[in-house]
C-alpha cells in the first residue's frame, strides 16, 4: 500500500503539468486579445487618416477652355457676283432690280433675280438659277420646296392650288397657284423646273399687278437666256439647243443672229 507521502509525490507532476497548461492556455487568449486590439487600433488610424484625407480641400485645378469648331455653312455669298442669267419681259423692265449669287459647299452656284418690290401693287417676280450637283437636303415635293424658299425669302404659303405641268424649251415646268404673305397678301404663281442632266434647277415666283391676269408661265423660262460671264460650256449649249424648242408665242427668239454674206 502507498503511503500519504508516496501519494503526494505522485500527485505533483500531475498538477504541475495541469498549470503549465493553464497558463499557455491563459497567454494565447491574452496573446489573441492583443492581436484583436492590435487589428483596431490600426482600423481606427486609418478611418481616421482617411477622414482627414477626405476633409482636406481638394485643390482647385483649372479647367481647360472647351474648343468649339462650328461646321462650315452650305452657302458661302460670292462678293459682286457677275449676271449668269438675264429675262427679257416686257413687264419687267421698268422695275427696280436686285442680283445676288451665292456658292454651294458642293461647288454649285446660285444665282437670285428680283424683279419689283413684294408689298406693291405691281408685278414682282423673284426667280433663283442653280447650276451644280443636288443639294442633299433639298425636298422632292414641290410644295415643301416652295414652303422652304418662301421662308428663306420671308414669305409665307397662305393657300396653294393644285400643281400642273407645261412645257418649255428647257423640259417640264411644274407650275401652281398660290398666295403669298408678310405684311401683305398677293396671288401668285410658284414654279419649279429641273434639268438633272447637266444639274440645272430654277424655281421661284411671279405675281402679276393687281388689275392683270397671270402671264403664260412658260414664257418666263422661254425668255431666260444665259450671259456671256457664265463661261458655262455645257450650260450654254443646253440653252441654244432649247431655244429651238422655244414657243413662238412667248416672241422671238434670244439667239445671237448669225451674219450673213
Amino acid at each position: 500500500m502507498q503511503t500519504s507521502s508516496q501519494a503526494s509525490a505522485l500527485a505533483l507532476p500531475f498538477d504541475t503539468a495541469r498549470s503549465v497548461r493553464a497558463g499557455r492556455s491563459a497567454f494565447g487568449w491574452i496573446r489573441a486579445g492583443l492581436g484583436c486590439a492590435a487589428a483596431i487600433a490600426a482600423l481606427v488610424i486609418l478611418a481616421r487618416e482617411g477622414m482627414r484625407e477626405e476633409a482636406a480641400p481638394t485643390a482647385i485645378q483649372p479647367v481647360k477652355p472647351a474648343v468649339l469648331v462650328a461646321p462650315a455653312p452650305a452657302w458661302q455669298a460670292i462678293a459682286n457676283p457677275r449676271p449668269h442669267y438675264a429675262i427679257d419681259l416686257p413687264e419687267l423692265k421698268a422695275l427696280s432690280q436686285a442680283h445676288e449669287a451665292r456658292r454651294h459647299a458642293n461647288g454649285g452656284r446660285e444665282d437670285k433675280l428680283v424683279y419689283g418690290v413684294f408689298e406693291s401693287d405691281r408685278p414682282y417676280l423673284r426667280i433663283a438659277l442653280f447650276r451644280g450637283p443636288r443639294e442633299a437636303d433639298r425636298p422632292a415635293s414641290f410644295f415643301l420646296d416652295l414652303a422652304r424658299r418662301a421662308g428663306e425669302a420671308g414669305l409665307a404659303v397662305v393657300r396653294s392650288g393644285r400643281a400642273a405641268t407645261l412645257e418649255t424649251k428647257l423640259g417640264l415646268l411644274e407650275a401652281a397657284e398660290i398666295v403669298l404673305s408678310d405684311s401683305v397678301e398677293r396671288r401668285c404663281l410658284a414654279f419649279r423646273l429641273q434639268h438633272a442632266e447637266i444639274g440645272f434647277s430654277a424655281h421661284g415666283w411671279r405675281c402679276p399687278a393687281e388689275t392683270q391676269e397671270h402671264a403664260m408661265p412658260a414664257c418666263l423660262i422661254d425668255r431666260l437666256a444665259v450671259l456671256p460671264a457664265a463661261e458655262d460650256a455645257p450650260l450654254k449649249i443646253l440653252f441654244a439647243q432649247a431655244e429651238r424648242r422655244r414657243n413662238l408665242i412667248c416672241g422671238p427668239s434670244l439667239e445671237p443672229k448669225r451674219k450673213t454674206a
